[in-house]
């Protein structure tokens, strides 16, 4: 059966205004930070290169024609997009304020520091008064940095603090407030109700209207408030995840065309949906007026202007699109880009297939999907039947491959910036030592944060596994026990820096002023190349505190998901945690690493002047095995 879904039609303006809303969604995934105009081209899917292409048009001048909602600012040379009317988050802009290619204007920031005092010599809350309304609560993590926010929160807190039950309504909180607050709030555009609201861990709000209430949660006074995100938020994130998989799991169908959710709601042809998920899937709920691919018949297809196969997130259905690709509606066919995850970021509707009537549950078909799905407080629950079909090997294998690939280029782009001169070891040659059983001459070295720990650790066969900490007290003795020392983190960034730091402090202090001895330290104290998530995608497993086999992962932040194999891996992660600073240089680096060119070994030829023999020569070594192959 076909069914009409209104809207506006499929015409040239609605297909550049969703490479439009694609570039949107970068922004708002990355906090509204300003992306330079080269890593977005490099992220836009498939479909949205071919619109470009189609329409003959390059990707400034999408961003120029929606200029009520990009601008572009020059950096040296360097275009960065940014969103119109959100104060200026990226690099420190040079004393011209830079040249935008929109606007003669840029739009103001925040300063160095997040210090609205800071901000192009103006002082107090002026730098702000350009943040359209409702623009600070989709940027509260940015303005949680301005001491003029803190300062807020804590003159609310000290007046909650000594009140009965801690408890004040919302309206004496707003007459008691100091003057330069009640100031900031109205340069940022905000009710003291609305800011409370994204500090739920530490302000509850009850009551509605004028009888609403604010109540301090802490038995002390804090000086550092940190926001939760909201669902918004944490959907932006997930769906930018779920686009970078769905691109992944499909590009290898080559026939098969993709369809976006919000093109299907708004289209004005009649379509045909098509459900190529499994029958426990199906049980749960489904698209309304769809049909198992198993009935379509051939009759059915000629009646819709639009058939519109869907999965979970896109996997089967681009493999039936892929199928039907030489049949006589193949022309008329697309597969749902993100499947039904895509579908519920877009607040599809859905039904119980015996019942048809409106329903929010959804199966995620395995676990290992259900964190590309919208959060719960977004309205649709998430189900996972005792036995799910397992996916072919192959749905996962090809994006864990090529998130494998993305690992290496940014473990070398991390280690020649940050710690060139740490030899390393592969976590596959870690791995066959192990195997071989020569796990007693190895001390691995976890120097990830106790809270990461807890979760899991390498099951490092025959091989002690301690802490950082414990290394740190105990340095010699340990250097002395054991003939090679393994450090690891995340990606390697964390532990190289305290591999380097050891070497160096040991060196200086630890008896090994001697060249020869300085070498042999050298070599003893090495980093694992690409961290645990190399360790996992080289076939390495987990152990809980209790030694025991496990399959729970802490990923340290949001910015790696997409670092570590796909399936057999359950990640353990807070969405609400704030980005660790020590994690913002590396987040930098990975975006930097999407945007070079040259290869790894061009680059450190570059360096050999700064680095001892020995260290060039395994570096050099490791990066032809690793990277692909070159002339020089």
């Amino acid at each position: 059966m076909a069914v009409c879904i209104g809207g506006g039609g499929e015409s040239r303006d609605q297909d550049l205004l969703s490479v439009a809303a694609e570039i949107q969604r970068m922004l708002e995934a990355g906090g509204y930070k300003p992306l330079p105009v080269t890593a977005i081209g490099k992220s836009l899917s498939m479909q949205s290169h071919l619109i470009l292409l189609q329409n003959a048009m390059g990707l400034i001048g999408v961003i120029q024609s929606h200029h009520k909602f990009f601008k572009v600012t020059e950096i040296d040379g360097c275009h960065m997009v940014s969103m119109n009317g959100v104060p200026w988050l990226g690099p420190k802009l040079p004393p011209s304020g830079g040249q935008s290619s929109t606007e003669a204007k840029c739009a103001p920031d925040l300063g160095a520091c997040g210090d609205p005092s800071a901000a192009s010599g103006r002082g107090g809350n002026a730098v702000l008064q350009g943040l359209p309304r409702g623009k600070a609560l989709e940027m509260m993590g940015e303005l949680a940095e301005m001491p003029a926010l803190q300062n807020t929160l804590q003159e609310i807190a000290r007046l909650l603090f000594v009140a009965p039950k801690k408890t004040l309504l919302v309206s004496e909180v707003g007459s008691q407030i100091s003057q330069s607050t009640r100031s900031f709030l109205r340069s940022v555009k905000l009710r003291v109700a609305q800011l409370l609201q994204c500090f739920p861990n530490d302000f509850a709000l009850s009551g509605q209207g004028p009888a609403t209430a604010a109540t301090y949660r802490h038995t002390d006074l804090k000086q550092k408030f940190a926001p939760q995100p909201s669902a918004m938020e944490l959907n932006s994130g997930r769906y930018y995840r779920l686009l970078k998989l769905g691109a992944d799991i499909t590009e290898r169908f080559e026939k098969a065309r993709a369809i976006t959710a919000r093109e299907v709601q708004t289209t004005r042809s009649s379509i045909l949906f098509v459900d190529c998920r499994s029958d426990a899937e199906r049980a749960v709920s489904v698209i309304p007026n769809s049909v198992p691919a198993a009935s379509v018949l051939d009759a059915a297809l000629a009646e819709p202007q639009l058939v519109v196969a869907y999965c979970c997130v896109g996997a089967h259905s681009a493999d039936w699109c892929e199928a039907q690709a030489d049949g006589i509606w193949a022309y008329k066919m697309r597969f749902l880009a993100g499947g039904m995850a895509a579908w519920a970021h877009h607040a599809g509707n859905l039904v119980e297939p015996l019942k048809w009537s409106p329903t929010t549950r959804v199966h995620c078909w395995v676990r290992e999907l259900a964190p590309f799905f919208p959060v719960a407080s977004s309205g649709f629950e998430v189900v996972l039947t005792e036995a799910p079909t397992p996916p072919p090997g192959d749905v996962f294998s090809r994006p864990s491959d090529m998130r494998h690939m993305r690992l290496r280029n940014l473990a070398w782009e991390v280690r020649l910036r940050y710690w060139p001169s740490v030899f390393c070891i592969e976590a596959a040659d870690l791995q066959t030592q192990l195997a071989s059983g020569s796990g007693n001459s190895y001390l691995v070295v976890d120097c990830r944060t106790p809270e990461e720990r807890q979760v899991s650790t390498v099951a490092a066969r025959g091989a002690v596994v301690i802490s950082a900490d414990e290394l740190r007290m105990r340095a010699l003795d340990y250097i002395n026990a054991y003939s090679t020392i393994v450090t690891f983190c995340t990606i390697g960034g964390r532990s190289g820096i305290f591999c380097k730091k050891l070497v160096e402090e040991l060196v200086e202090v630890g008896g090994y002023q001697d060249e020869g001895q300085a070498d042999m330290l050298r070599r003893k104290v090495v980093n694992m190349l690409g961290g645990i998530a190399s360790w996992l995608h080289t076939g390495g497993g987990l152990v809980d505190v209790q030694g025991q086999r496990t399959s729970l992962l802490h990923p340290w932040c949001q910015a790696f998901l997409d670092m570590f194999p796909l399936e057999g891996l359950e990640l353990v992660f807070d969405e609400c945690r704030p980005v660790p600073q020590d994690a913002l240089s590396l987040i930098a680096c990975k975006q930097a690493c999407g945007d070079k060119q040259e290869a790894f070994p061009q680059r450190l030829l570059q360096m050999c002047s700064m680095l001892p023999p020995e260290v060039i020569n395994d570096s050099l070594t490791r990066a032809m095995e690793s990277c692909a192959g070159y002339e020089d």
